[in-house]
């Protein structure tokens, strides 16, 4: 089995802000799209945890941006809240025997279908983005301005199929409910490729008879944040990453976001069994790496969307983190 830390939402180029985390609810924004072809969904039709985005986004005085331009359309992917849409919405994406999807296509749809070191049905994304705290300010919604947010793990999906819809066999097989999907949509994508979810989370070994295969971690939990939050040790190990390239420490003490804290078991002893993006032997990835004798630590790379880890090469602790992570404040029972 592989996980893939995907990372998915909003972020500095497309949306322009952190999703938010307000009264203890993570709410993850997809990102916008410029392409109606692919999408007429818009914000005000979205409801995910009973939240319109397009209330939430006028209330933070935000506006999406594709790049610089306002956008009206989302590129709704990957789609995970199942009540953030009517049964009987317009768009045809609720109909019977729904699941979750995600779609990809470019460079990341190569590293996902790499036949050496790609995904399989089984494996499993756990989707992460950057968030940031909500607060009340003056009687309105402000984002929280002791730091510039965090990387957050904020849902799952366990692949059932992979459709390569570049292919028109493929293409032709999928099931009627995916084809709202922005991936089935837009013809025009290279390695244009959808993943749809499991009924039922499984994995060998593990009662996950009542976990869903795919859902969106409600609530806010520490325990799913990557980003390292204590600002001594994250200044410390960002400095060492900066020390270790030749470059000079960072003049302010803002939290770095790409800076994680992981389970120590992350650390392998073989740099080329590690996380993907992060494990090429050589001495520029090696200076992303730390660790304490409690945890890893790592300087991720930015920009890099799906981080892939082959478990079997890992303890069984591996798939308990997986579990805790989607139960530590998720819609799964």
């Amino acid at each position: 089995m592989k996980i893939i830390l995907s990372r998915k939402g909003f972020d500095s180029t497309y949306g322009g802000f952190p999703s938010p985390v307000f009264d203890g609810k993570l709410v993850s924004i997809p990102i916008p799209s410029n392409n109606n072809q692919e999408s007429s969904i818009t914000y005000d039709d979205l409801n995910p945890l009973g939240v319109n985005l397009g209330s939430l986004i006028k209330e933070l005085g935000k506006e999406a941006k594709y790049k610089s331009q306002v956008a009206k359309y989302v590129h709704l992917d990957p789609d995970l809240y199942e009540e953030s849409l009517p049964s009987n919405n317009r768009f045809g994406a609720r109909l019977e025997g729904w699941r979750g999807l995600f779609g990809t296509d470019k460079a990341a749809a190569g590293i996902l279908s790499n036949k050496d070191t790609g995904v399989n049905p089984g494996d499993i994304f756990l989707f992460f983005g950057w968030f940031n705290h909500i607060i009340n300010k003056d009687g309105k919604s402000v984002y929280d301005n002791k730091n510039k947010g965090f990387h957050q793990i904020w849902g799952w999906l366990q692949i059932d199929q992979i459709i390569r819809l570049n292919n028109e066999a493929e293409r032709s097989s999928v099931p009627e409910w995916t084809k709202y999907h922005p991936h089935y949509l837009n013809t025009e994508m290279k390695n244009n490729t959808l993943f749809i979810a499991r009924e039922k989370l499984s994995m060998d070994g593990y009662d996950t008879k009542c976990i869903q295969g795919y859902g969106a971690i409600e609530n806010y939990n520490e325990l799913a944040t990557l980003t390292e939050m204590d600002p001594e040790k994250n200044k410390f190990y960002y400095n060492q990453f900066q020390e270790n390239r030749g470059k000079n420490q960072s003049p302010n003490e803002d939290i770095k976001i790409s800076l994680w804290k992981l389970p120590l078991w992350f650390f392998h002893e073989d740099i080329t069994k590690r996380l993907g993006y992060h494990n090429k032997d050589n001495q520029r990835t090696r200076a992303s790496w730390f660790k304490d004798d409690k945890y890893a630590y790592l300087k991720s790379t930015s920009p890099g969307q799906e981080f892939i880890l082959d478990l079997k090469y890992y303890p069984e602790c591996a798939k308990q983190w997986i579990l805790d992570i989607i139960n530590s404040g998720s819609n799964s029972n």
